[in-house]
């Protein structure tokens, strides 16, 4: 095995690489002269990088396959602005002496004191009585909550890592009880606090079965067929029948019209657009958070290099646009994440269902930030 491993993001181009990666896809071409060529999307944990072989195509196509770990020699390139390898080998190898860590996006956070935190927050937080029993009824299913701490929230864009959906769904939640609270003062009578939280906790929850989270991040037969916003309205009715005495038949209807508009407009993927206070405060908390993560995600080359503040963002395509972080006069102060929070970094071990120990959190993030 080689001795260090080389981190797609830590790439330069002209670099020569040795090192190991997961192969996300593969597809044997031919040039405009007919000529076979291999084209190779290799990941890790920081991210994917193209690759091509020009040179033995088909026999090298044949040492491997989508989803095997393979050991790559190339050189690093700049093509159109993108980075990409030019493969001379690769090899299939075992995965018996890898840290499966290394090449599989991850929270930072232990995603076993995610799902504590959230079953606290509807303990402690949680006014109603009916709400709270369907939410610990949901998460007390040792099934769901398996799948729960493993999904990603997206294939890609935003949370795409394991562990993804539930940081994201405990955010929405935390901000639910902010500004749900806010609204509910600032306009007395309008906003069902309860019923926002347990939006944010099962607007994605079909995406348990929409996608698959295994060596890659992929769509499911029956996430491509019903779509993971079907799935959570039947997830919600297979919850409801098991509870005795049934739940009111409004909340049901409340909790599925939640996640049947949550994405906003039809278009979208909605098959209706919200219709109550606490639909819209939903889509909108989900944009934010969605937004703010891919936004994090396009900062992180320069929040990580000191030397690179300020400066300006890579283009994100999806949120179309740059993001300045700042000038020395601007920029965010550091926060204070030393106190005991959700991180891996306290020593809190974060085996993401693999048995591997987690490396220590960027900064220790501690998700009690908000509110205090």
């Amino acid at each position: 095995m080689l001795d260090r491993k080389a981190y797609v993001a830590d790439l330069q181009d002209q670099q020569v690489v040795e090192s190991i990666f997961l192969v996300s896809s593969t597809s044997l071409r031919e040039t405009r002269n007919g000529d076979p060529y291999l084209c190779v999307t290799l990941q890790d944990r920081t991210g994917s990088i193209e690759a091509r072989a020009w040179d033995d195509a088909a026999a090298l196509a044949a040492r491997f396959d989508a989803e095997d770990f393979v050991a790559i020699r190339g050189r690093v390139s700049m093509y159109r602005e993108v980075l990409q390898l030019t493969l001379t080998d690769i090899q299939r190898i075992d995965e018996a002496d890898l840290n499966l860590r290394d090449f599989l996006p991850h929270s930072r956070w232990s995603t076993e004191s995610l799902l504590e935190t959230m079953v606290q927050l509807v303990e402690e937080e949680i006014e109603s009585d009916e709400v709270r029993r369907f939410l610990q009824a949901l998460l007390a299913d040792t099934d769901f909550q398996g799948a729960y701490q493993r999904a990603p929230a997206a294939k890609q864009n935003h949370h795409a890592y394991l562990g993804g959906l539930l940081e994201h769904s405990l955010s929405m939640a935390r901000l639910a009880l902010s500004m749900g609270r806010h609204y509910r003062a600032y306009y007395p009578g309008l906003v069902n606090v309860d019923l926002v939280v347990a939006g944010c906790i099962i607007h994605d929850m079909g995406k348990v079965e929409e996608l698959s989270a295994g060596r890659t991040f992929d769509y499911t037969t029956e996430g491509k067929l019903l779509g993971h916003i079907a799935m959570g309205v039947a997830r919600v009715d297979a919850v409801a029948r098991d509870l005795s005495p049934p739940l009111p038949d409004e909340l049901l209807l409340q909790l599925k019209h939640l996640i049947l508009s949550h994405h906003g407009k039809q278009e979208y993927g909605s098959p209706v657009v919200p219709q109550t206070p606490e639909a819209l405060l939903l889509h909108h908390l989900d944009m934010v958070d969605s937004r703010m993560n891919m936004c994090w995600n396009a900062a992180q080359p320069l929040v990580g290099d000191e030397d690179a503040r300020p400066g300006w963002t890579d283009y994100d395509r999806v949120l179309r646009s740059a993001f300045f972080l700042g000038t020395p006069a601007t920029a965010p102060e550091p926060v204070d994440t030393s106190a005991p929070g959700l991180a891996t970094g306290d020593g809190t071990p974060d085996d993401g269902g693999d048995g591997e120990a987690a490396e220590p959190a960027l900064n220790n993030p501690n998700l009690s930030l908000f509110g205090d």
